[in-house]
């Protein structure tokens, strides 16, 4: 499955000019720095004609190159994302991380991802094996991060992307105060399904199983509890200035966090 996603993305980042980064978000990798004087030796290309007509002298502008900007990709594993009716909700975010870190590689911005520890995602075989490790042992455990510590780890204001389910609390509000900062929320069909199913049903945490008939009423019921769970979240991410995006097991993620870029 992650080969497939590794396959995808690249084909999805690579036959087009900049993936799911827009130049409204990354820029055209140069900054303004001055106006000055058209050389008739130059490319009459390079000429502000507007400024050239005030100034009645063609007139160039002259940039200078900005640095990279720092991406980084927080992983916020639990057993919970290993659920799904069509696909894994890791599934889903497996495909987001590869579609960001990638452009972001193709820009030429330094990748970081945080998993269990830090990583520098320097080429797509980092970026790969990276992709391949958020899949293993996730079942069995709640969210075990220590946000503090990943906070004091990124130096430079950085965009700073969270990868989960946000079904549990998690205060990130510390990240916004330095950093552009989105959350990509997993979700599944199911948590929006509006007719009776049968489910084998397992808990990815206590391994629990059962199998369940699942009625209108209780699915309801499971809507209403998955959305107080996010709405806690989304109240606090709003409160603090953070953007996030929700990721359907159906979705064309491509497009849709092409759009999420395009519209910030």
């Amino acid at each position: 499955m992650i080969d497939h996603l590794i396959i995808k993305t690249k084909k999805e980042v690579y036959s087009q000019k900049e993936g799911i980064f827009t130049t409204s978000l990354m820029g055209e990798g140069y900054d303004f720095a001055q106006l000055r004087e058209y050389n008739y030796q130059e490319d009459a290309k390079r000429i502000d004609w507007l400024i050239s007509a005030k100034m009645q002298k063609p007139y160039v502008r002259v940039y200078q190159q900005e640095k990279a900007r720092n991406i980084v990709l927080v992983f916020l594993r639990s057993g919970s994302l290993f659920f799904g009716s069509k696909r894994l909700k890791v599934h889903t975010l497996i495909e987001s991380f590869l579609l960001v870190a990638l452009s972001a590689l193709r820009l030429k911005e330094q990748v970081v991802g945080f998993d269990k520890k830090v990583e520098f995602l320097e080429n797509s075989a980092l970026i790969e094996r990276f992709a391949k490790g958020m899949e293993r042992d996730l079942v069995g455990r709640g969210l075990e991060i220590d946000i503090t510590k990943i906070f004091y780890q990124i130096p430079q204001p950085s965009l700073v992307v969270f990868l989960g389910d946000f079904l549990e609390p998690i205060d990130i509000s510390l990240f916004a105060a330095k950093h552009d900062v989105v959350c990509f929320v997993a979700r599944d069909s199911i948590e929006r399904a509006d007719i009776d199913i049968y489910a084998q049903l397992v808990d990815n945490q206590s391994l629990e199983q059962k199998s369940a008939r699942l009625y209108k009423k209780s699915l309801q019921k499971y809507h209403n509890n998955i959305q107080k769970a996010l709405d806690r979240n989304y109240a606090a991410f709003a409160k603090s200035g953070i953007d996030w995006v929700e990721l359907w097991d159906d979705d064309n993620i491509f497009v849709k966090l092409q759009q999420f870029f395009m519209g910030r």
